[in-house]
């Protein structure tokens, strides 16, 4: 109440928050400085135990009348009476269909009502939900679905190019002549239930309305002895990830994972003292945006506003305006496209009081602009990974701004942290290596799959991110590359062994590797350095139209350069770094 106080007497709040800011410096600078790169942050507030069914549930229990999530393109507005409800009405639905505690129900979808929906209802139902990216094609739906073994499938109907039911006959052919709910085919042998998000009705699966109207009271019984007998530590969610290997790997996630990461970002962005309005344009399928964004507005009692289906600017500076959200989340390609049409017409979102940037390194020039242009007064920036739940640090409401610019972040409290070298060895302060981190956000492995598991999670349960950071003498870190391979364009991953191994399926292509070079927009982008066979001819429109509807649109190579060689090492190791350079003077990037 005090926090609700301070906020709605303006200058108040923000006093409150720089008193708050100082006692914690204060605090910091008391301490002995580190040596060694290594921290544990201390915090001012216990884990959680909570379920994230349990969060709705309290949440609800305190204001049940308020408004928690706005579907604005579905013109959908939910109460937490109402959300709590209808999670609770899904969830005996999934087992009146027989799923069962730890069955994996995969949710392939846009931004929608339906997701948290589904997020929630299948956390209460003891399901694992398993977040697969809407852009994903035929192929890659079916090895996500297969790999972790989904009984039910929640997907959507159409999104531009994208025809969900027409994708998933090309996976099932003898989908439309199966009877709803008792599906059976070769390719995918455990999925039952293809569960449609659609008005019309689509021949072999059920809508969600059909799964919301089949509970029932013995059901609802089930559905109550299942709440009690999930725990705190058992896996709720599956997130796709990709590394060296090329294919993806499924990160599980615990119910303490994803609750202590929204209930401790939340306090790191200022939720605790008041009720945020959150425009959340971050697809949920990703970690940053089904946590971050839903998860924690709900834990806060706060309103989650879902612009559109797929990330459109203009939408989100509109949704701003209309529900005077005062929190906004974004990538950095999606602060960019928000500035050029916060320029070209005319936006009122000064009710906007904080923005959270992440998914991507963004640099200090572009935080500047979102301050400058966007006007809002308070910058975050965070790191973290899946794997992580998915914050490891960020910098706090209140900041100097040229931490913020420059990257230096706070870990997460109760998270541990240490750089080493390439030998495992633990680094002193101010040497660059790789950061490893450990704690209660830490997954707990990928989906069957021991070995990269142990690749990346030692025995010691220290995570190797893969990437290079530095560490001052008071445990901030901040990150300055990636040993990893990965392309990050406009916060979506791109990992150039899967596209390599894709392209070089292609009957006149040698071989190829894949780089990334810089963009303005998107941060980076794809190219494909290609080596044709003998004879052989190709040109850039036909090696693009080759990968449309095969490999999600993102991955595609915005760049095709046709080569007899490729830069190498004595050892024959590709030198991407050499080839980032040569392509980008040739591009002239």
């Amino acid at each position: 109440m005090a926090g609700m106080n301070y906020y709605r007497t303006g200058k108040s709040f923000l006093r409150y928050f720089k008193l708050h800011h100082l006692n914690t410096r204060c605090i910091s600078e008391i301490q002995k400085k580190i040596t060694n790169s290594y921290y544990f942050m201390y915090g001012d507030a216990m884990l959680s135990s909570s379920r994230i069914g349990q969060i709705i549930d309290n949440s609800s229990d305190k204001c049940g009348d308020s408004t928690a999530i706005v579907s604005v393109h579905q013109n959908i507005s939910k109460t937490y009476s109402e959300l709590r409800h209808e999670a609770e009405r899904l969830a005996s639905g999934f087992i009146s269909l027989g799923l069962k505690k730890g069955d994996r129900i995969a949710i392939c979808s846009p931004n929608c009502y339906e997701w948290p929906l589904t997020q929630f209802a299948a956390a209460k139902a003891g399901l694992i939900l398993v977040n697969i990216n809407p852009a994903s094609q035929a192929m890659e739906l079916e090895y996500c679905l297969k790999k972790v073994g989904c009984k039910a499938l929640v997907t959507w109907d159409v999104l531009k190019t994208q025809d969900y039911y027409k994708i998933l006959c090309d996976i099932i052919p003898e989908l439309p002549n199966n009877k709803p709910g008792s599906l059976r085919n070769n390719k995918l042998p455990n999925l039952e239930h293809i569960i449609m998000i659609s008005e019309s009705k689509k021949d072999g699966t059920l809508s969600l309305k059909d799964v919301l109207d089949s509970a029932n009271k013995e059901s609802d019984v089930k559905l109550s002895e299942v709440e009690k007998l999930i725990q705190f530590d058992d896996p709720v969610n599956i997130q796709f990830t990709s590394g060296t290997t090329g294919t993806p790997k499924g990160a599980v996630l615990t119910h303490h994972n994803l609750v202590n990461n929204a209930l401790l970002a939340g306090r790191r962005f200022g939720f605790s003292l008041y009720k945020p309005v959150v425009c959340c344009h971050l697809p949920l399928f990703h970690s940053f945006g089904c946590v971050h964004g839903s998860l924690a507005s709900i834990f806060y009692q706060g309103t989650c506003v879902l612009p559109s289906a797929a990330f459109d600017a203009v939408a989100s500076l509109t949704a701003t305006e209309k529900y005077r959200c005062s929190v906004v989340f974004g990538t950095p390609t999606m602060y960019v496209d928000m500035i050029r049409h916060f320029q070209s017409r005319e936006f009122n979102i000064g009710s906007l009081k904080q923005g959270i940037v992440g998914g991507a390194a963004a640099n200090a020039s572009l935080v500047k602009d979102i301050r400058e242009i966007l006007d809002i007064p308070h910058l975050i920036i965070g790191y973290g990974a899946t794997e992580t739940s998915p914050a490891v640090s960020s910098t706090r409401f209140v900041e100097d701004f040229e931490n913020v610019m420059n990257g230096v972040m706070q870990l997460v409290e109760y998270a541990e942290v240490k750089i080493v070298d390439s030998k495992g060895q633990l680094l002193p302060v101010k040497a660059q290596g790789e950061l490893c981190v450990r704690g209660h956000n830490t997954f707990l492995g990928y989906w069957g799959d021991e070995q990269r598991t142990a690749e990346v999670l030692d025995r010691t349960r220290w995570y190797h991110t893969g990437d290079l950071a530095v560490m001052n003498e008071y445990g901030a870190v901040k990150i300055v590359g990636r040993i990893k391979d990965m392309i990050i364009r406009g916060g979506e991953n791109i990992y150039p062994l899967e596209v390599e191994n894709f392209l070089n399926t292609h009957p006149s292509v040698l071989e190829v590797h894949i780089c990334g070079v810089p963009d303005p927009r998107m941060g980076e982008e794809a190219c494909a350095w290609i080596c044709l066979k003998e004879g052989a001819q190709l040109t850039e429109k036909e090696i693009k139209e080759f990968c449309k509807g095969k490999i999600s649109h993102y991955k595609i190579p915005r760049y095709v350069m046709f080569v007899e060689e490729f830069p190498k090492t004595q050892s024959g190791k590709i030198k991407k770094f050499e080839m980032t350079k040569i392509a980008s003077e040739k591009l002239k990037l």
